[in-house]
C-alpha cells in the first residue's frame, strides 16, 4: 500500500468516526427532547389532579426508536441515511402513548398540549372520528417540543398517541395478531371479527361516558 492509499484510508476512518459522533449526539438530542416532553405531560397530569381531583391518565408510555429500527424505516421509505434527510422526513423517533379512561378526556388533553408555549402541534390525525378500516381508533399528534441548549433553542419532533383503555386494548391486540404472529394478510372473516371487536370497544367507551355523565349530573 503506497502513501496515498494510506492517507486515503485514514481519511475514510476519520470521516466514519466523525459521522458516528454526529449520530451519537443526534440521538442524545432526541433523548433530551423526550425528557422535556414527558415532563410536560407530568405537569399536565399534576395540574389536572389539582383542579379535578383525579388523574386523566391510566398510563403513559414513552419510547425512543432504536438505531437499527430507524435504519430499517429509512430503507423501507427509500430515505438516505443522513442527518438532514432524517430530520426532514422522520418525525417519530421519540414517541409517547397516553391512555385515558374516557374518550372526551382524549380531546381535553390535546387542548392542554396545544396551549403550551413550549410545545407546537404540527399535525393531527384523528382516527377516533375517522377510524381506520380495521376499526383502529386513536388520536395521533406530530408535535415539536422545545429543547433549550447552551447553543440555543431546538425544536425536536415527536409523535403522541392519545387513546382510551378500550382503544388501547384493541390496538395492542390487533398489532400482536398482525405483526407478532407474522400474519400481515388477514382473511376477510378475521377482519370482520376484528371490526366487531372494535365496535364493541367503541360501545364500551360510549357506555362508560354515559355512566360518568349520569354520576356527574346526579
Amino acid at each position: 500500500m503506497d502513501v496515498n492509499q494510506i492517507f486515503s484510508k485514514i481519511e475514510e476512518q476519520t470521516e466514519f468516526v466523525k459521522m458516528a459522533e454526529e449520530f451519537q449526539y443526534f440521538f442524545k438530542e432526541y433523548e433530551m427532547g423526550l425528557l422535556e416532553l414527558t415532563s410536560d405531560i407530568e405537569i399536565i397530569d399534576l395540574e389536572w389532579q389539582a383542579r379535578h381531583g383525579y388523574s386523566p391518565f391510566e398510563h403513559v408510555k414513552s419510547r425512543i426508536k432504536a438505531p437499527l429500527s430507524l435504519r430499517d424505516k429509512l430503507n423501507r421509505k427509500g430515505i438516505p441515511i443522513t442527518l438532514d434527510d432524517i430530520r426532514a422526513n422522520i418525525f417519530d423517533i421519540i414517541g409517547v402513548r397516553i391512555v385515558t379512561t374516557f374518550e372526551e378526556d382524549v380531546y381535553k388533553i390535546c387542548e392542554l398540549l396545544s396551549g403550551r408555549s413550549d410545545l407546537r402541534i404540527v399535525r393531527v390525525k384523528d382516527y377516533i372520528k375517522n377510524p381506520k378500516p380495521s376499526g383502529y381508533k386513536s388520536l395521533h399528534l406530530i408535535v415539536e417540543t422545545e429543547l433549550v441548549l447552551s447553543e440555543g433553542v431546538k425544536w425536536i419532533p415527536a409523535e403522541i398517541q392519545i387513546r382510551t383503555l378500550a382503544m388501547d386494548f384493541f390496538a395492542s391486540t390487533e398489532h400482536k395478531l398482525q405483526y407478532k404472529y407474522n400474519t400481515r394478510q388477514l382473511s376477510d372473516d378475521i377482519r370482520k371479527e376484528l371490526r366487531a371487536v372494535a365496535d364493541a370497544s367503541s360501545e364500551l367507551d360510549r357506555k362508560m361516558t354515559e355512566v360518568r355523565n349520569t354520576i356527574l349530573l346526579g
